[in-house]
């Protein structure tokens, strides 16, 4: 019985340790320009640069293609998924991002389709 009881104990413990580091992803790591690429978006998309600011408690960006700058609409951090809505020409698309080995790697949700894209920290 009391072996039960430890190793309930034991996964309850440590189910909340795994949702513990999801939940805490340190929007800090993302401060900073990432040059992008997204070889199969149109001509106009496919590098640009992706600034994140720290704007007292909150995280801004922001998308910089060929010197034009575009406010990102919001930014939303769940675990350890980082997405943004942006307007392009008056369109929205979303983009979903995790930090893998310390680079952006997601896909934009546009009227085309889905288009794989890769950041990394300039």
């Amino acid at each position: 019985m009391k072996t039960q009881k430890l190793l309930l104990t034991l996964i309850l413990l440590m189910t909340v340790l795994v949702q513990l580091q999801a939940v805490n992803f340190d929007q800090k790591k993302l401060i900073g320009k990432w040059q992008y690429t997204a070889p199969t978006a149109p001509p106009n998309y496919t590098s640009g640069q992706i600034n994140f600011i720290q704007a007292g408690d909150k995280l801004k960006g922001e998308l910089v293609i060929e010197g034009q700058k575009v406010e990102f609409s919001q930014i939303t951090i769940k675990e350890e998924l980082i997405s943004v809505l942006i307007y392009l020409e008056s369109t929205p698309i979303t983009v979903n991002f995790k930090m893998v080995n310390g680079k952006l790697e997601g896909k934009a949700d546009t009227p085309d389709g889905l288009v794989a894209l890769t950041a990394t920290r300039i």
